[in-house]
């Protein structure tokens, strides 16, 4: 149960690779003439958080006898306290070593993609590359904290890559469409599948992954980086990088498209209403459904208070999932029943604050809330129903 806890947050990391590959040369040398930098790019894997694919930096040098794999964005499940420390955002990822004929094999083995980016270099931009990959992956220096969006395996490669050439830059600072949000890029690259992961995932995603990004920004996704930098022209009016050659095909089976989650909850909307107007006109108390309904509901909300204020996670904060899964509902779980006119009624306009949001504001939620929304707000609006009717009944006292 935790590691799909686990995985479900890895998401939105998109690139992370939990493999920690053997080490290689810890030594500098001096670069060859004939020497090269490459980006590797992988293809989606069949876990979420490989759904985005990954990144890596090929080093090779046959002269030197070097060819070395630089990954990002590795983990350790045997990191001590691992679950708090992730949860926290204060898990350590590291930067590793390995020979490229061990990471090449990892990805045939699973059936992934691979394509290859050639890096037009000057030999100083090379051994400056080389030298602070190099220095980088040192035991006193490899480790950091990981970031989803700003601080990922491609987006370390795009930073180093960028400190290392002289006078030249692949940052781009101009924005492309408001629609292009951290949010709706993952949308891209979960058309038609994994819809409940991404259910999930906007459900953890506050409101600074709405904001548009820049087009450097739209490099945390391996294989948006790999198709920016084949057609960028730099200052200088050159390309980076060369033609892009593939290494090894997908062989895996395609995945197959998932069932709506917002279907599904649609029709317990539906099943939730029609108990509802039956248990009104037959008398019919249904604790039993509230209480399924208030503790998943109130769960769901210490969660999002924890990731928002409890975390050093940045995409989790300024969460307006928060307006709706309210931590409201705990009193009203555990006063179920007895009598919370004035709790209910406060919860409903939360539920109707998000609504209007959803609509009037630009605050973006997944499909799949609305329905959610509706079924809570059918039953607070029973229960206030319920108990200013039982109020009604109850005979005054007498002085």
């Amino acid at each position: 149960m935790k590691r799909h806890f686990i995985l479900l947050i890895l998401l939105l990391l998109g690139c992370t690779c939990s493999y920690a590959g053997p080490t290689g040369i810890t030594d500098t040398v001096k670069l060859d003439s004939s020497a090269y930098a490459s980006i590797l790019t992988c293809g989606p894997g069949d876990e979420f958080y490989e759904t985005f694919g990954h990144s890596a930096l090929r080093i090779c040098d046959t002269a030197n006898d070097v060819d070395i794999v630089f990954n990002y964005g590795m983990f350790s499940f045997d990191e001590p306290h691992f679950y708090l420390k992730f949860a926290g955002g204060q898990l350590n990822y590291y930067v590793s070593k390995q020979k490229f004929e061990n990471f090449i094999l990892e990805y045939h083995y699973y059936g992934r993609w691979v394509m290859e980016q050639r890096l037009r270099l000057t030999p100083t931009e090379l051994q400056t590359l080389y030298d602070a990959l190099t220095t980088n992956a040192l035991p006193e220096n490899k480790y950091y904290l990981y970031d989803f969006f700003r601080d990922n395996c491609a987006t370390r490669i795009r930073d180093k890559i960028d400190e290392a050439l002289d006078g030249r830059s692949i940052l781009d600072n101009s924005y492309t469409t408001p629609e292009a949000s951290y949010r709706n890029l993952i949308y891209k690259y979960t058309n038609g599948t994994l819809l409940w992961w991404r259910l999930g995932v906007d459900l953890l995603l506050g409101s600074r992954c709405d904001k548009p990004m820049t087009k450097s920004q739209y490099m945390y996704i391996p294989m948006e980086m790999m198709t920016q930098l084949d057609t960028m022209h730099l200052a200088d009016g050159n390309t980076l990088s060369e033609p892009i050659v593939q290494l090894l095909t997908d062989k895996r089976v395609p995945m197959k498209k998932s069932i709506s989650p917002t279907f599904c909850f649609w029709i317990l909307f539906a099943v939730i209403l029609l108990l509802t107007l039956l248990a009104h006109r037959n008398k019919w108390k249904l604790y039993w459904l509230d209480g399924i309904l208030f503790t998943v509901v109130s769960l769901v909300s210490l969660l999002l208070a924890y990731m928002w204020f409890g975390s050093n996670h940045w995409c989790t904060k300024a969460n307006p999932n928060l307006l709706w899964a309210n931590p409201l509902f705990l009193i009203l779980l555990f006063r179920l029943r007895h009598r919370n006119t004035a709790v209910t009624i406060v919860t409903a306009c939360f539920l109707l604050a998000a609504l209007l949001g959803w609509v009037l504001l630009p605050i973006q939620l997944n499909s799949a809330v609305l329905p959610i929304v509706l079924m809570l707000l059918v039953r607070l609006a029973d229960r206030i129903f319920k108990q200013k009717e039982s109020q009604t009944k109850t005979p005054a006292h007498k002085n």
